[in-house]
């Protein structure tokens, strides 16, 4: 078994490949056990403004600050912009004129995806920025790919966690839909059991002579090093690796989600982005059996739309508390049902229980640079993963601790060796890093963590014998 070494790195910082992706790092942390959050709730009878506050760790929806807003009967709709203080963790935040846009826009795209399912003609809105751009849906799980996704990788295949974690990974690789159905047309069915690399690098390599773009054009895909130049040979290597690893039984076994996303990020290549799409996408299957609001990473561009939403006073927010973006965005999601009411606007919700947004619908509608979704005149059903009957969703697991980022580093191969004065040490070359990033290591500690690795460089060069066991 390869030596597995891990570096801690601040799970704030980037990784190899992900260099857009860098949260702003607080200059000082207020850790705190419990949130607080106080929700201002304005009469607009032209009464003083009063707070209703809860203060304690997540809970669940019956336990929710929200059981204390006002009924329908008691809140009126206005058309004011709501400036009222916002209190999230003791800090005060100021909203700003997009704080409302951002509700009206949430409603208004999901109603435009209603009437487009609904079969009726367009324009599905008087909007007219709504009507001459694309905007990603309110729900991430009704965009194209995920719909998608759902339909003919997740429902369609072996339900067993193996196979349905590498069809799942698989697709999330290149995230178009039409390298999927290329490589299931000459392939299919796509299994791990029939998995072939030579088989798919002929298919992909094919592809690509004659001109088609394999990966999805909306964010970048990086690929780890594994000794190819061609980045789809790269990633065919860590799905590999990932099966190999057996990851559907650490998706299984997995505590929080927050356990999950630190294995994911372990490895070569994979940053903050890619980790947490990855997770999303394996979230529709039956084994990430979690509460959707447990887990979000906050990307640039939701932290770009909480400051448009408040302003500076996120800025102060952040140098106070720390996780603070994703207290807001907590914030956001609890109180989402009061705002809608306040500004009279009719949410419809997900499915046939009119589910309201998660966290992770909360982060995606934040980020406004993302203007992908297509308005297709094709009246559609909508599909929702049936793992998100189970249960085990129903109930929070918010782990208290933040993740804790640690890079993995396994042993590919020892290229040389060199005296010091200090002892023997070895060019050590690593699994998914390219060969600049091979490093020299002392014989003390690889004989600790890899002596089968030295015996066999020093059989090779035929030193037998040198090693110490």
């Amino acid at each position: 078994m390869p030596v597995i070494r891990t570096k801690h790195t601040d799970s704030a910082l980037t990784s190899e490949g992900d260099e857009e992706y860098m949260p702003t790092q607080a200059s000082s942390r207020l850790k705190s056990r419990h949130r607080r959050i106080n929700l201002p709730v304005k009469r607009f009878s032209g009464h003083t403004a009063t707070q209703v506050s809860h203060s304690g760790e997540s809970t669940t929806s019956s336990e929710s600050f929200l059981s204390s807003l006002p009924t329908d009967n008691d809140l009126s709709p206005t058309c004011q912009p709501f400036m009222e203080p916002i209190i999230v963790s003791g800090v005060e935040l100021h909203p700003t004129v997009a704080f409302d846009t951002f509700w009206q826009f949430a409603a208004e795209r999901k109603a435009i995806d209603d009437k487009r399912r609904a079969g009726l003609p367009p324009p599905w809105t008087n909007d007219k920025i709504l009507q001459n751009y694309f905007f990603c849906n309110t729900f991430r799980v009704l965009d194209k790919g995920c719909q998608y996704l759902i339909q003919e990788v997740i429902e369609k295949g072996s339900p067993e966690p193996v196979e349905l974690v590498f069809r799942v990974v698989l697709f999330n690789t290149f995230t178009k839909i039409g390298t999927w159905e290329l490589l299931d047309r000459h392939l299919g069915p796509l299994t791990w059991a029939r998995y072939d690399r030579e088989k798919y690098q002929a298919v992909l390599s094919n592809a690509v002579a004659h001109g088609m773009t394999l990966y999805t054009g909306a964010y970048i895909k990086p690929a780890p090093y594994y000794g190819f130049e061609q980045n789809y040979m790269n990633h065919l290597l860590f799905l590999e690796d990932l099966m190999e690893h057996k990851l559907a039984n650490r998706l299984l076994m997995a505590p929080y989600m927050a356990n999950v996303y630190e294995y994911l990020i372990s490895f070569p290549s994979m940053g903050p982005f890619s980790t947490y799409q990855l997770m999303l996408s394996l979230s529709y299957t039956n084994l990430l059996n979690f509460h959707p609001n447990d887990f979000v990473v906050v990307g640039p561009g939701s932290k770009s739309g909480l400051n448009k939403l408040f302003g500076k006073s996120m800025q102060c927010g952040r140098a106070e508390v720390d996780e603070f973006d994703t207290e807001v965005m907590r914030y956001l999601t609890e109180s989402q049902g009061f705002h809608f009411k306040r500004l009279g606007l009719k949410f419809s919700g997900l499915g046939p229980d009119k589910l309201p947004m998660t966290i992770a619908d909360i982060e995606h509608t934040l980020c406004e640079v993302i203007l992908k979704a297509e308005l297709e005149c094709i009246p559609m059903p909508m599909v929702l993963p049936k793992a998100w009957s189970h249960r085990a969703r129903c109930t929070p697991r918010i782990r208290e601790e933040k993740p804790l980022v640690e890079k993995r580093y396994e042993v590919d191969h020892l290229h040389d060796h060199r005296d010091t004065p200090d002892g023997q040490q070895y060019l050590v070359y690593w699994v998914g890093y390219s060969p600049e990033d091979a490093t020299w290591e002392f014989e003390s500690s690889l004989l600790e963590d890899a002596p089968a690795t030295i015996k066999a460089y020093n059989t090779k060069l035929g030193k037998k014998g040198r090693s110490k066991n």
